[in-house]
């Protein structure tokens, strides 16, 4: 049976989306082809598309995940250059796709959303904005709400830096104004940003202090360029291109398996942990950064990042790797709890985002009046992280639990987005005016959500982003991408309750 797309007097809802990353796109792009609207519009902070591939522009910056997988499925990408796509290919790749479809023309730019609240008067959402060029406060009424604002948006900077009194950044906002070569420079972090940015700027700096928390699982990056020739095959044969983003599709599937703690996946778990520890074996020769590079909690309970020229990186002259944590900032000097202390120009934070402050308080109001930071609290009640009892009508796009570890993040957006359009069918095909789960639905998903967890080996003692500070785990979704899909291929009408239009 085919999608309805319209209520029966012929009119369609009115819908806001907020965000124009990969997310936002997504919705907007379904949206049309799918449902055949037109009534909807995109709120943008930034004066261009591409959110966080917007925002992050520092040196090496690139996905992490296969290219030919790091594309929309209805939309593919031929002229990738490389296996893992730079940043600039990426935003190239957005803008283009929103291009394609028209999309720039229905999106407000430099538009910031300041307030959203549910009125079920008047069943609708209601919008307070700020178009950050000139100041203007505005409002805007909706009927449905993606919010596809992402995870991945505020940084986290850590307050014991704020006395530094040198050049300071965060590599999500990159003072690219700033010269590097010959300075004194002091990275902060060892996640997957700091991994791209040293071996990028090792060369041209006088000297680079690198202080690491906590050690990171690498892997080899195998960035093979893709000929001419290859993206000719892509292009013209029929089903090569299809079959090779498969391939790539399952391969990376399978490796959930290896962040199960169940002893049945024994086996795929110690071989990439046997991989990891040789690559290291391998690339670093010394044993005492060996041992400083070494960590110490089960593979994959923290991101795992591929890279081949981080640990040579580490191995060159002009390079200081600190384990010592900085406990306290006078001037441009850090001061390191063995009492060591290293005097900078610049300082950059590679120190992740916020990604547990899914809404900050009091910006989004509910049914009721209930603000939902305040009713997510630690642990998020949602169904499959894409909508809740409290938030009629709205839908939350790489929401709570529905972050991977193991293959593309597009993969979710993209179910995510297609459940949310059978659920809009549905809605103008029952002339509902409003529509939102049931408490028993999202209890029995968190319910399954956490017995699961249990398993895997996140939940471990090892302390990650992927946790809330309880050490629950409230970023990630437990099984496969295509466990994922099965779940959500078909919309549940018994599990949402609705409102008649009037």
């Amino acid at each position: 049976m085919g999608l309805t797309k319209s209520y029966k007097d012929g009119s369609t809802p009115a819908i806001a989306i907020i965000g124009s990353g990969f997310s936002g796109l997504c919705a907007a792009i379904r949206i049309q082809t799918q449902l055949n609207i037109s009534t909807f519009t995109i709120f943008e902070l930034e004066p261009d598309i591409g959110g966080t591939w917007w925002s992050n522009t520092y040196p090496g910056c690139a996905c992490d995940v296969k290219a030919h997988n790091y594309a929309f499925s209805f939309e593919p990408n031929y002229n990738w250059s490389c296996n893992y796509a730079p940043q600039p290919e990426i935003w190239d790749y957005l803008r283009n796709t929103a291009r394609k479809y028209m999309l720039y023309e229905k999106i407000q730019f430099r538009t910031e959303i300041t307030h959203v609240a549910w009125h079920e008067d008047r069943q609708k959402w209601v919008l307070d904005h700020v178009n950050l060029n000139n100041g203007e406060r505005g409002q805007s009424e909706a009927d449905i709400v993606f919010s596809g604002m992402g995870p991945l948006r505020i940084p986290q900077i850590p307050k014991e830096f704020e006395n530094f009194e040198g050049p300071k950044w965060h590599t999500a906002q990159w003072n690219h104004a700033y010269d590097l070569t010959n300075k004194r420079v002091a990275v902060i972090g060892s996640g997957a940003s700091a991994i791209q940015v040293v071996p990028s700027i090792v060369k041209k700096v006088k000297s680079l202090e690198y202080y690491q928390r906590t050690a990171s699982y690498i892997v080899p990056r195998r960035n093979a360029t893709y000929s001419a020739f290859w993206k000719w095959v892509f292009r013209t044969i029929p089903f090569v291109h299809f079959i090779y983003y498969k391939l790539l599709y399952w391969s990376s599937e399978f490796t959930v398996a290896a962040f199960s703690s169940k002893f049945k996946d024994l086996i795929p778990r110690k071989v990439m942990t046997l991989m990891a520890w040789f690559f290291r074996y391998i690339q670093v020769r010394d044993k005492a950064l060996r041992k400083k590079l070494t960590p110490t909690y089960e593979m994959g309970c923290r991101r795992i990042v591929v890279s081949s020229n981080y640990y040579p990186a580490l191995t060159r002259q002009n390079v200081s790797v600190h384990t010592e944590p900085v406990v306290g900032v006078k001037g441009q000097t850090l001061n390191l709890r063995d009492g060591s202390e290293q005097e900078v120009d610049a300082l950059i934070l590679a120190t992740g985002f916020q990604v547990q402050e899914i809404f900050p308080k009091g910006f989004m109001v509910g049914k009721e009046g209930q603000c939902i930071n305040t009713v997510f609290g630690k642990s998020p009640h949602t169904y499959y992280g894409l909508t809740a009892p409290e938030t009629p009508n709205m839908f939350f796009l790489l929401g709570p639990n529905t972050g991977l570890g193991h293959n593309s993040i597009l993969f979710m957006v993209e179910a995510q987005v297609d459940y949310a359009i059978k659920t809009i069918s549905y809605m103008m095909e029952k002339n509902l005016s409003s529509i939102q789960v049931t408490r028993e639905a999202c209890k029995e998903f968190v319910d399954e959500l956490d017995e699961k967890m249990k398993g895997m080996v996140w939940s471990s003692s090892c302390k990650s982003w992927y946790q809330n500070d309880e050490g629950k785990v409230t970023a990630l979704w437990w099984s496969s991408c295509t466990h994922y899909w099965w779940r959500l291929r078909n919309f549940h009408p018994k599990r949402f309750v609705g409102v008649k239009k009037i």
